[in-house]
């Protein structure tokens, strides 16, 4: 009879250590969020972290403005944990990408 006891006593236990695991799996992002914007980031920051000289006021603003967008995706980035957060760091990053095409046209 003692044996039920301890089985019990196990199961229950063990229960009880997956049920956090299991919740904190649907807080955190799935990883392939992260990855893309970290991506998109890193494709970014290719074209604006140091920025080009040019004579041309309107794409030196551009550049700028992209610029403005990779250290914004950059702090949102840096605290992001939900797949919102990461999608929002990746929209950044592409509106800082289609301000580089446009500069370069």
């Amino acid at each position: 009879m003692t044996w039920v006891w301890i089985a019990g006593a196990v199961l229950l236990l063990g229960a009880g250590a997956l049920v956090p695991a299991l919740l904190s799996r649907q807080k955190h992002s799935n990883n392939d969020e992260a990855i893309a914007a970290r991506a998109k980031h890193n494709q970014l920051g290719l074209h604006v972290e140091v920025l080009p000289s040019t004579d041309d006021d309107r794409v030196a603003a551009l550049f700028q403005q992209a610029r403005e967008r990779w250290i914004t995706a950059g702090g949102v980035l840096a605290k992001a944990r939900t797949e919102e957060e990461y999608r929002l760091a990746e929209r950044i990053c592409t509106e800082g990408l289609a301000l580089i095409k446009e500069a370069e046209r």
